[in-house]
């Protein structure tokens, strides 16, 4: 037996036990699995959009450069958040920190989400992203009712 046997042979108990099912674990997300998503991340999106107009109206119109300036963390069990932005844009993204199983695995949103809120009932447009890539512009709801 040479060297390499031990490693060769690890690799084909490794390839043997997955099974070689690619989509092995993952799940095709159901309409209410949807609605949830857009829920959950419509709700924490328009929250940190809201949260960063406050903080650039009392910050001499400019933005938090980041959601840690504005004393939240960026982590959450469920979710990552993200914020970027310049003197006169805003940029958020909320993601699902493990997308499998879910129907959307991020969306983005930027300032215009408050006005589309106050005049569309409570929803804003967002840009979203399912687990496959593919972009999907979205109204999502602030959760506010």
């Amino acid at each position: 037996m040479t060297r390499a046997a031990p490693a060769i042979l690890s690799l084909l108990l490794l390839a043997a036990c997955h099974g070689g099912d690619p989509a092995r674990g993952a799940t095709s997300a159901s309409p209410d699995a949807s609605r949830a998503d857009q829920r959950t991340l419509g709700r924490e999106l328009f929250e940190l959009i809201d949260r960063a107009a406050d903080f650039r109206a009392s910050h001499r119109g400019r933005y938090p450069s980041s959601v840690a300036q504005m004393g939240i963390d960026s982590l959450t069990p469920a979710t990552a958040r993200r914020l970027s932005s310049s003197r006169d844009t805003l940029t958020v993204t909320v993601e699902f920190r493990r997308p499998a199983g879910h129907a959307l695995a991020s969306c983005t949103g930027g300032a215009d989400a408050l006005e589309g809120a106050s005049l569309n009932a409570g929803r804003f447009p967002a840009s979203c992203i399912t687990p496959d890539g593919e972009v999907q512009p979205l109204e999502l709801d602030t959760g506010a009712r």
